[in-house]
C-alpha cells in the first residue's frame, strides 16, 4: 500500500499531526511511473495490515498510534520470530541524524565484509548520498522521498560508488533482563526491587499497590508471584515491561520492553537487598532480517507553445516515482553489529546470520549502478538473545 500526503502541509520539524494524507493505493508493479507533483508517498511493507482514516497522524512518531509506529508494529506481527524492530522512513528532520556523515564513516570495502564487496569501484571515505537538514539545521531541503543514495562516478582514476551509512545504533536495552530470586529466606518484608525508579516491594501480607508476595523458602512462588504483580494492570509496571517465568528456570523472571522499541528501562535490586539476582547482560543480536524500500524518480521537461516551431499547449514539468525492485541489481545492503568492524550482505527480507552477537549495529546501503537509487524507508528485525548466565 502507498499514502500520499500533501507536501505544503507537512512540516518536517514534526509537527503533529504532520501533512494531510490525500489517498491511498495499492502498490504498484515494477515499472510503473506515478506523477508526485507536490505530494510524497510513504510505502507500508508488504503484509503490515494498517487502517488509514480521518483520525491517522504522522507526528509526533513516537506515539503508537502514528502511522510510522502502526505500520512498523503490524510488520513486526507478521514474523513471530523477531521481538524487535527498528525503523526509519524519512519523513521528519529528526530522522536525518540517523546517518552517519563523518570522515573517516565506517564502510563495507573488500576487506570486512562476508561475502566480499563485489566490485571493483573504489572504498569510500565518507558516504555519497542526497540527505536533507538534520535537527537544528533550516527545515527547507529535507522533504521525504528525497533520501538517496548518487550513482557510482566514472570520470575519475579510482571510481566510486553511492552509499549511505547509519549511525551506530545502540541494541544494548532490547534484549530481556533478568530477576532471579536466588535465596527467599534472606528476603525479608520490605525489600525493593526497582524497575525504572519505581519501587516494586515483598511483603508478607500484600495491601497496597507495587507489592508482590513474599513467601520465604519458596523461590519458585515468591518469582511467580513477582511476575504477576509486575503484569498486574493495578500496578505501575505493565506499560513499561511485560514479565514472564523461565519455563527452564522457574526462579528467573525475563523482563522485556514494551512496546519493543522502548530502550530506556532499567531495573536494580535496592541497597543491601540481597535475595535477587539482577543481571542486566544485553548481547544484542546476531541475526537479523530487513526490508527496504528503493525507487528512482524521473522529472520531464517544461515546455510552452514558444519553446515549438509549431504552437502547443504547455506541457507542466511532472515529478514520477517509478516502481523498482527491492532487489535491484546495482543495491548492495550490509549489516554490521560491531560498528562497522564487519559488514555482512544482507539479502531482502531473509535472515541473516552475523556469527558474533553484537550491540553496536549499523546498516549501510551501496548504489553500484549509474542512476540514483532514492530509498523510501527500511526496518531492521532481531530476535531477543537469552543473557548468558
Amino acid at each position: 500500500m502507498r499514502i500520499f500526503t500533501d507536501i505544503a502541509s507537512h512540516d518536517t520539524t514534526g509537527v503533529a499531526p504532520g501533512g494531510r494524507i490525500v489517498r491511498t493505493d495499492s502498490t504498484p508493479v515494477q515499472g510503473v511511473s506515478t506523477p508526485i507533483n507536490g505530494q510524497w508517498v510513504f510505502p507500508v511493507p508488504e503484509g503490515a495490515a494498517l487502517t488509514v482514516d480521518s483520525d491517522s497522524f504522522w507526528f509526533p512518531q513516537a506515539d503508537l498510534g502514528s502511522i510510522p509506529s502502526k505500520t512498523a508494529a503490524e510488520f513486526l506481527i507478521r514474523y513471530p520470530m523477531y521481538e524487535h524492530i527498528i525503523y526509519n522512513f524519512y519523513i521528519e528532520n529528526s530522522d536525518v541524524d540517523a546517518f552517519d556523515l563523518t570522515n573517516p564513516t565506517p564502510q563495507p570495502t573488500t576487506g570486512n565484509t562476508t561475502p566480499v564487496l563485489p566490485t571493483a569501484l573504489g572504498a569510500n571515505t565518507v558516504p555519497r548520498c542526497q540527505l536533507g537538514g538534520p535537527t537544528g539545521a533550516p527545515s527547507a531541503g529535507m522533504v521525504p522521498n528525497s533520501l538517496a543514495m548518487l550513482p557510482r562516478t566514472e570520470g575519475r582514476a579510482s571510481n566510486l560508488y553511492g552509499s549511505m551509512v547509519t549511525a551506530m545504533i545502540d541494541l544494548w536495552y532490547f534484549n530481556p533482563c533478568y530477576i532471579e530470586v536466588i535465596d527467599p529466606v534472606t528476603l525479608v518484608d520490605g525489600d525493593v526491587v526497582s524497575l525504572d525508579g519505581i519501587p516494586m516491594t515483598a511483603r508478607a501480607v500484600v495491601t497496597l499497590p507495587d507489592e508482590f508476595l513474599l513467601v520465604p523458602g519458596n523461590a519458585t512462588t515468591t518469582a511467580l508471584n513477582l511476575a504477576n504483580a509486575i503484569n498486574d494492570g493495578a500496578n505501575s509496571f505493565s506499560t513499561l515491561v511485560l514479565a514472564t517465568v523461565d519455563p527452564t528456570v522457574p526462579t528467573r523472571i525475563q523482563l522485556r520492553p514494551v512496546p519493543p522499541t522502548n530502550t530506556q528501562v532499567t531495573v536494580a535490586a535496592a541497597g543491601g537487598v540481597v535475595g535477587y539476582t539482577i543481571v542486566e547482560s544485553h548481547p544484542g543480536t546476531d541475526e537479523v532480517m530487513m526490508w527496504w524500500e528503493i525507487n528512482r524518480m524521473t522529472t520531464s521537461e517544461d515546455q510552452g507553445s514558444t519553446q515549438a516551431s509549431t504552437p502547443t499547449l504547455n506541457t507542466p514539468a511532472v515529478k514520477n516515482l517509478v516502481e523498482i525492485s527491492a532487489e535491484d541489481t546495482s543495491l548492495l545492503v550490509y549489516v554490521s553489529v560491531d560498528d562497522g568492524v564487519s559488514w555482512y550482505l544482507t539479502p531482502y527480507l531473509e535472515p541473516v546470520d552475523l556469527i558474533s552477537a553484537g550491540t553496536e549495529l549499523r546498516v549501510a546501503f551501496i548504489n553500484t549502478g549509474t542512476s540514483k537509487l532514492y530509498v523510501g524507508g527500511f526496518c531492521v528485525l532481531f530476535p531477543d538473545l537469552l543473557a548468558p548466565l
